[in-house]
């Protein structure tokens, strides 16, 4: 039944547009606390799930106390609410107020990628609001693509992409039919740029990589592109400062200039230091409730046969 319509499916997209109507009907802020609350009240409800999310930051922080582990999680599932609301307002507003609540700090980096052709991988994860700035990059002129997973429900995958592109852009598909990596690499080809998210949980992928101290299956797909195209990285962070949105475009990465295993497995750890760092930093905005570590015992095991390869 995966992405085939039915109608389950098709209840939980109702739900989902009655849910973006009562969002929308509300102010920005109100409908941002009524987000965080359901989603708080979806914790105690969920229990399996928040119970996980609570055993692996203790996992990923071991100093911190049973309460600040607790607090922790909460207010990622708070933030999940959060995110929700911000991205039904934010795709329902024109271009000048998005840029009300949204703020790019170092935007002429991709713009200058785009007007030079060169092209270039946005480094991006599940962290803060991915989507708000996807939408900002858009109000600002940039024709940008996403590499995405596809959501099980083609009702809700359809909303889903109708709203991360209405002021224009494309999705790329990486759990689908097609090798994303062709479609991704003629769109990098034309010097353009896209966004990756890079801290999927990979089903097919052959690289494992120390995660938040735990094995973890890692995509390779945003090291291939930058080294087989030679296309810089730019790694980009989410953070919130009162009421904005603050997404920061660092400074580019260029990849290793010879393509090899090695060289690939390397790069795939630094950029995978980048994002772990901005959650060490700021836990309570990554999503703990995504699965990051299914494949940990695979990833054991593979460990102990490349023992080689323990760069944590």
């Amino acid at each position: 039944m995966r992405f085939k319509k039915s109608p389950s499916y098709f209840m939980q997209y109702v739900g989902l547009k009655a849910a973006c109507w009562v969002f929308r009907l509300l102010p920005y802020r109100a409908a941002c606390a009524v987000g965080r609350f359901s989603t708080a009240t979806a914790a105690h409800i969920m229990k399996k799930r928040f119970e996980r999310n609570l055993k692996d930051i203790a996992l990923a922080f071991p100093e911190k106390s049973p309460q600040q582990v607790y607090d922790i999680a909460i207010k990622s599932w708070r933030n999940m609410g959060q995110i929700l609301a911000e991205f039904i307002k934010l795709s329902s507003y024109s271009a000048a107020k998005i840029n009300q609540h949204v703020q790019v700090r170092g935007i002429e980096k991709l713009k200058e990628a785009e007007k030079n052709k060169t092209g270039g991988i946005i480094h991006i994860g599940h962290f803060t609001n991915w989507e708000a700035f996807g939408l900002a990059v858009s109000v600002w002129g940039i024709d940008k693509a996403v590499l995405a997973q596809r959501v099980d429900n083609p009702y809700v995958d359809e909303e889903t992409n109708r709203l991360r592109n209405i002021f224009g852009g494309h999705t790329f598909y990486s759990n689908h039919d097609a090798n994303p990596f062709f479609a991704c690499a003629r769109w990098l080809k034309r010097g353009k740029l896209i966004g990756i998210l890079t801290d999927q949980n990979v089903v097919g992928s052959e690289i494992f990589m120390h995660f938040l101290g735990r094995p973890a299956a890692v995509s390779p797909i945003t090291a291939l592109l930058a080294c087989r195209l030679q296309v810089p990285v730019f790694p980009v962070v989410v953070t919130r400062e009162k009421d904005h949105l603050v997404c920061t475009v660092e400074d580019p990465i260029f990849p290793p200039a010879e393509y090899s295993p090695e060289n690939i497995r390397l790069f795939v750890r630094k950029l995978t230091d980048i994002y772990e760092g901005w959650i060490r930093k700021n836990p309570e905005n990554w999503l703990w409730a995504h699965n990051r570590w299914k494949r940990e015992e695979e990833g054991k095991r593979w460990f102990a046969e490349h023992p080689q390869c323990q760069i944590k």
